[in-house]
Order: C-alpha cells, then sequence, then structure tokens
C-alpha cells in the first residue's frame, strides 16, 4: 500500500470554493480591517494577506461558521498589525534621540546630562526605602514586575501600585511641584 503524498497545491475545486468565499466576503473583512487600522492602504493590505492565506491553504476553512471564523481570523491579524506598530511607535522617540545625538557629546551636554543624572540619582534616593527598592530593581537593574516581585516577595499588583506611587513622587520631587494634581 503506498502513502499518500500531501500536495503542495490545493486542489482547483478547492482554490475555486476558497475564491467565491472571498469575493463573496471580501468587502465584511475589508471594512472590519478598516475600522481597525483607520488606513485605507493598510486594510486593503490586510485583507489581501488573509485572503491569500485562505486561498493557499483552503483546507483551514471550517465547513460551519465560515463568517464567524474568517472574522475572527481577520480581526486576529488585525490585532498583530496594531501590536506590531505600536511597538514600532513606542521605540520611535527612542531610535530618533539614539540617531540624533552626536557620538561624543559636546562639553556642554555632557555636563547637562550628568546634571539630570545626579539630580534622577538624589531624587531616587530620598524616596522610602520600599519606593528605592523597587525603582532601583525596575530602572537600574531591568527587572519585570513578576521579578521584582519575587525578589522583595509581595504580589506583582503591588509591585505595580508602588511603581506607580514612586513615579509620582519622583516627578513632583524633580519638577518642584509642591502639591495640587499631576
Amino acid at each position: 500500500m503506498e502513502k499518500s503524498v500531501p500536495q503542495a497545491v490545493p486542489p482547483a475545486q478547492d482554490r475555486k470554493a476558497a475564491a467565491d468565499l472571498i469575493n463573496k466576503h471580501s468587502p465584511d473583512i475589508y471594512r472590519l480591517a478598516l475600522y481597525l487600522l483607520r488606513s485605507e492602504e493598510e486594510a486593503r493590505d490586510a485583507a489581501a494577506d488573509i485572503f491569500v492565506k485562505i486561498y493557499a491553504n483552503p483546507g483551514i476553512i471550517p465547513e460551519e461558521h465560515f463568517r464567524a471564523w474568517l472574522m475572527r481570523v481577520s480581526y486576529n491579524h488585525c490585532q498583530d498589525i496594531l501590536r506590531k506598530k505600536s511597538s514600532f511607535l513606542r521605540l520611535l522617540p527612542k531610535i530618533y534621540t539614539r540617531i540624533s545625538r552626536s557620538p561624543e557629546p559636546t562639553p556642554e551636554q555632557a555636563a547637562l546630562e550628568a546634571d539630570e543624572q545626579s539630580g534622577v540619582r538624589q531624587a531616587v534616593a530620598r524616596l522610602p526605602d520600599q519606593d528605592r527598592a523597587i525603582v532601583f530593581l525596575r530602572y537600574y537593574q531591568q527587572m519585570s514586575y513578576g521579578e521584582i516581585s519575587e525578589v522583595l516577595d509581595i504580589p506583582e499588583a503591588t509591585v505595580g501600585t508602588r511603581l506607580h506611587r514612586a513615579r509620582g513622587k519622583l516627578r513632583k520631587d524633580l519638577t518642584g511641584d509642591k502639591g495640587g494634581a499631576l
């Protein structure tokens, strides 16, 4: 008895059925992508990506609840795009700062940076012990909330609360804010 080898290309009738489904549901997918991504170009690209995957792999199409499945696949694909975009946008200011910063700071820039760092270190030193420890572990040791939780033997939520409180105290200290709203 011979083993059947999986086909690299789906049978023509499967591709035809997938193409029919794509044609029928493409406006819905485009509208969902446009709503989530808020860009016509990105929505067209996302819809095309989704349909290429489906056309290339018609075996993944469920027999029941196709529309709900397709909307879920589309939603997840758009969320992935947004996550990647968000990560990039968060990094963009840091990338710009590194690019725009001259390799050798001028003496004035070096003095300003040293003053800022000294002021921050002094402000951190004035924090209560609990807050200072959390700030140190988070920002100087680059530890996650989970790791800090283990080190200090406190719940992760407490780490977040204390860190938030410590940042508020640092902000007030560094800006000279003596009260009022932040």
